[in-house]
């Protein structure tokens, strides 16, 4: 009974998101109503989606950065537990090898999807520019690349694994279920699905550094891609290139997303194994 009581707290996070996302949609979308009008206050509503992404971000901080630090970082640090744990300057650099990587590998998942289902991929890309998220603005690089990486993974490789832990749960139920959290938060399948992949790294490597940093890291990595580098991308090849451009920079992409992923996860393993032997007892010659 007491397992299930940690499980349905694991929840809680999730719902603790989902509830601030309405509530601040719900406020602003109001407050713009009253001032300027039912129809004209949904226009500026419309026009304005990456404030209201900002406000959802900041709002879920405030309420979840105490609520970690209180129930998670100050009792490690009772129990004399470093917040970096293994997790460090050489550690940050394999990490980031492993997001781009990742990065790479999620973007040719999205370009076999535009192939199979097209006006799903349309839907979701009109939906990313009328939000605002994809663009290339400081209240977007503010929410997506800073305030994002450090709230959501509070919440999924923060809070819900911890809950998990105290459930008893395996590694890798662990791994699974809160990167099926972190799929959900983002309320529809085309984002759903690839951040459920990418929390499946961001899981793998907090609970194997046993510090949230190693997740921030990768998402901090895999959303700056997204603001920086595709933009980039897209002026150098431009909006439609050639099919030789095309297929010259996908198998460029396959080759340099399994490279850095599975190079970046070999070295983190090295990493690991490199640590574990390093904090090991010493034992004595015969």
């Amino acid at each position: 009974m007491k397992k299930l009581g940690w499980y349905l707290m694991s929840v809680l996070p999730l719902l603790v998101m989902l509830a601030v996302q309405v509530v601040v949609a719900v406020v602003m979308m109001a407050g713009w109503m009253i001032i300027a009008g039912p129809e004209r206050g949904l226009e500026v509503y419309t026009e304005n989606s990456i404030i209201v992404v900002l406000w959802m971000h900041l709002l879920l901080l405030m309420i979840t950065g105490p609520w970690y630090y209180f129930y998670v970082v100050r009792r490690q640090q009772k129990r004399n537990i470093s917040f970096a744990g293994k997790f460090t300057g050489k550690s940050f650099g394999f990490t980031v090898m492993l997001a781009l990587g990742a990065q790479f590998l999620i973007g040719l998942l999205l370009t076999v999807w535009q192939l199979a289902a097209p006006e799903m991929i349309e839907a979701y890309n009109q939906m990313m520019e009328e939000s605002g998220i994809a663009g290339f603005t400081l209240p977007s690089i503010i929410a997506t690349v800073i305030l994002a990486p450090i709230g959501e993974e509070i919440i999924c490789r923060g809070l819900t694994i911890e809950y998990l832990k105290k459930a008893g749960a395996r590694f890798w139920a662990i791994n699974v279920i809160q990167a099926l959290f972190f799929g959900i938060a983002h309320m529809n399948l085309v984002q759903g699905t690839y951040a459920f992949l990418l929390g499946l790294v961001c899981g793998y490597l907090t609970l194997r550094y046993h510090s949230i940093l190693a997740g921030i890291t990768v998402h901090f990595v895999f959303n700056a891609y997204g603001t920086f580098v595709s933009p980039a991308l897209n002026l150098l090849f431009g909006p439609e290139p050639s099919p030789a451009v095309e297929i010259v920079y996908y198998v460029a992409a396959v080759a340099a997303g399994f490279g850095l992923f599975l190079g970046g996860l070999k070295l983190v393993k090295r990493d690991l194994e490199e640590k574990e032997e390093s904090c090991a007892p010493a034992t004595e010659a015969a």
